[in-house]
């Protein structure tokens, strides 16, 4: 994407840029620095609108301009209340400001550009072209610092070629307008390379956000200067919505962008973020002690602030569902009326509950633990959720589940998967409102199901017993045995009343392969000629097979 495609103007012509005036600036006091802070601020509140919609990295859900805005507005606050002071205090007052204020990873990315621009000019009253240009590129190098996984395209690489730009121009040139004028072209040069840079852009058809926002900051600070006052504004233009924001698009689990402020810190920057590492990504920590100020994307916000509370006092907590705010961006996709939770025994039966209108699954291979169901119901897009247990072995976790969440959960205690397929088709025919839990319950027990398996171990159930590693089936609580997996097929089929016809299906797992499902679908299509049969991929680990029969 060009210049002139974002722009609706020309740029700036060489030849005015060129011509002297007597309104020509070579410094910069702590008045200057507060007014430029204000334009570009002024700029940023302008063209959030534009950043919002440019937003897909580091996720999709469309808030980087208002973030960088009010970072700044915060960091434009305090410079204005000190801006009759010298440079030194203003700009420290700046960093102060948007430290406090910082939101989302553009917001608290730029505010640590700000913190470096104050340390170095830390005993200034003003300054020169060549003194902001070295100050630019302390600025860059502490935001830097503060990012664990520095990515190319981003705010950073954009920031980055214009402190490199401004430090090669002020080695010459003292007027501030044709020095910032070199810095935005720079600037811009490198916001067109974003998307080789990151291929989410690219796919996207986009700039990235952060980086287009640093670029309107410093274009705001360009035409107030003196030399601009002649130029017309001239307006981006806005990228369409929905060829942005699109259902391929995802958040990831890290979906809670947790902010807080850590008051009172008894650790430094480096080893608070150390501390708090591994629970998610995206994660800054920026300041000084006493005060640190931290942004995390993580599944857990409880957790990280838990962790963070342990060195000092959180204030300013802000915990934004990035993945609603995504939702609400894509065209047709509006936040549904509950969501549906579901737990599965392996990956073929997810793959079909998601078809069936699961949004969120759960691994019911090892027995999920309290932690895992809550974060699991907080996921979903809805605050109303339908959480189906599908295992016994699950169900008074899923309840203590539902107490510690503040979304209004359903529980719904089907015994097995297979009942709680039925409950999903009677949560289709219900469309868009909740369903009730006695009905589904009442669907989910029509259905009759029998798990076949290899035993693990000897055993004997209600009088029948069964040697380790020999063909078994469970029938509503009832263990059987046979000498093959076709005959137990067989025998359970027979018990259900298959013979009077009925929908048999096979979901096949363990260490069966799809030729083994097929062989057992054509042996019970012979035995029970009344019945349909069909099979799926079920992909459990503790079942060879799982068979349903529906009328």
């Amino acid at each position: 994407m060009s210049c002139r495609a974002r722009f609706e103007g020309e740029g700036i012509p060489q030849a005015q840029a060129a011509r002297p005036t007597p309104m020509t600036l070579t410094s910069l006091d702590g008045r200057g620095f507060a007014r430029f802070v204000a334009a570009g601020t002024y700029f940023l509140k302008k063209y959030r609108g534009v950043l919002n919609d440019l937003n897909v990295f580091p996720v999709p859900d469309g808030d980087t301009g208002t973030n960088m805005f009010l970072t700044m507005r915060s960091a434009m606050l305090s410079a204005t209340s000190t801006h009759q002071r010298p440079l030194s205090l203003v700009a420290a007052a700046a960093a102060e400001g948007s430290l406090m204020g910082a939101r989302g990873n553009s917001g608290v990315i730029i505010s640590q550009m700000l913190r470096g621009f104050a340390h170095h000019v830390r005993h200034r009253e003003t300054a020169d072209a060549f003194l902001i240009a070295t100050a630019l590129r302390e600025g860059v190098a502490a935001a830097k610092a503060a990012l664990l996984r520095p990515v190319e395209g981003t705010i950073i690489s954009v920031a980055e070629a214009a402190a490199e730009a401004a430090y090669k121009v002020a080695l010459h040139e003292a007027d501030l307008y044709r020095f910032g004028s070199a810095v935005v072209r720079a600037a811009n040069e490198a916001l067109d390379r974003t998307p080789d840079q990151l291929p989410v852009l690219k796919e996207a058809g986009v700039v990235d956000s952060g980086g287009a926002g640093f670029v309107y900051f410093i274009e705001g600070i360009l035409r107030f200067l003196p030399e601009a006052q002649a130029r017309a504004t001239s307006f981006p233009r806005r990228p369409v919505r929905n060829h942005v924001f699109t259902h391929a698009q995802v958040v990831g689990d890290n979906k809670f962008c947790t902010e807080f402020v850590v008051e009172g810190a008894t650790c430094t920057m480096h080893e608070l973020r150390d501390h708090l590492a591994s629970r998610g990504e995206s994660l800054l920590v920026i300041g000084e002690p006493p005060t640190l100020k931290v942004h995390i994307h993580t599944d857990d916000p409880e957790r990280v602030k838990e962790l963070a509370g342990r060195f000092g006092t959180l204030a300013r907590v802000k915990v934004d569902n990035m993945e609603q705010q995504h939702h609400v961006l894509v065209v047709d996709a509006p936040v549904p009326a509950y969501s549906l939770v579901v737990v599965v025994p392996g990956a073929g039966f997810e793959r079909i509950v998601r078809e069936l209108g699961a949004e969120v699954t759960v691994d019911g291979t090892r027995n999920p633990s309290v932690r895992d169901l809550v974060l699991a119901i907080n996921k979903t897009l809805s605050e109303t959720v339908v959480l189906l247990v599908n295992d016994p072995n699950v169900a008074l976790a899923a309840k203590e589940a539902v107490r510690l969440t503040e979304k209004t959960v359903h529980l719904v205690p089907t015994r097995d998967v297979i009942a709680g397929i039925a409950a999903l088709f009677a949560c289709r025919n219900t469309g868009d409102e909740l369903p009730d839990v006695a009905t589904l319950m009442q669907v989910a027990g029509r259905v009759a199901s029998a798990q076949l398996f290899f035993a693990g171990k000897d055993a004997s159930v209600a009088g029948v017993s069964v040697a380790r590693g020999t063909p078994a089936a469970l029938i509503g609580g009832t263990l059987s045995t046979a000498a093959t997996l076709s005959d137990l097929a067989r025998e359970c089929l027979q018990t259900m009343g298959a013979a009077s016809g009925g929908l048999v299906t096979l979901y096949y797992g363990g260490v069966q392969k799809e030729k083994d499902a097929q062989h057992l679908v054509a042996d019970l299509a012979s035995a029970f000629a009344n019945a349909d049969v069909e099979y799926y991929y079920g992909g459990m680990k503790n079942a060879e097979y799982w068979i349903s029969l529906d009328d």
